[in-house]
């Protein structure tokens, strides 16, 4: 707004804030751009604010951390030996064998969250009685157990198994490996499983 139009509107009258009207304000972000589709006629898309937010993690408080997918395929395609990075039998193969050339077995992992059979009472119907007495014989994704070996036998849906002896008890169990994450953070096998993870199940 030209300066003479401000000084003009600053010295007209101005209304008592008692008779103004709150402003509701309209919480939806608008895409800046615009696309003219059906004859020429400008489209934006809103999208409510609370789902942008929960998308982008800021609602939940949690720094969203960006993945560089360039490097990580890059990084795939060194294990693999192919750009083809599809979840399938040859590569299963072939990552099981550098997962067993790099991994520091055995190693201390645990549940990166409720394994499958767990789901039915966490987020399910399931009693908390009955839930209490089956993780004494099955397994629990809070539970920490030593890494012995992988299996070579691949599993088709589940892709590399692991063979597990839980700390407490030493009950042996074996596991999806993708469902696994090491107990010590930032260290070599962390990286090594949460890279299989992301592989498994962004490419499968």
């Amino acid at each position: 707004m030209p300066k003479s139009n401000q000084r003009q509107n600053k010295n007209q009258p101005q209304p008592d804030t008692k008779e103004l009207k709150p402003i509701e304000i309209d919480e939806t972000i608008v895409s800046g751009k615009t696309s003219k589709l059906n004859g020429g006629e400008n489209l934006s898309i809103t999208v409510p604010i609370e789902d942008f937010l929960d998308h982008i993690g800021v609602s939940q408080g949690i720094e969203v951390e960006e993945i560089h997918w360039e490097v990580f395929e890059q990084k795939l395609e060194e294990v693999l030996g192919t750009k083809n990075l599809e979840v399938n039998q040859s590569n299963l193969k072939k990552y099981l064998k550098y997962l067993k050339q790099n991994l520091k077995i055995p190693c201390l992992v645990t549940g990166i969250e409720e394994f499958e059979w767990e789901e039915h009472y966490t987020i399910g119907p399931g009693s908390k009685k009955e839930y209490q007495k089956l993780k004494k014989t099955k397994p629990s994704y809070k539970d920490k157990f030593n890494l012995l070996k992988l299996d070579n036998k691949l599993d088709a849906e589940d892709g590399i198994l692991a063979v597990l002896e839980r700390t407490k008890d030493h009950l042996k169990f074996t596991l999806p490996l993708a469902d696994l994450g090491a107990v010590v953070e930032n260290s070599v096998d962390a990286e090594l499983l949460e890279d299989y993870g992301m592989w498994f199940f962004n490419y499968f």
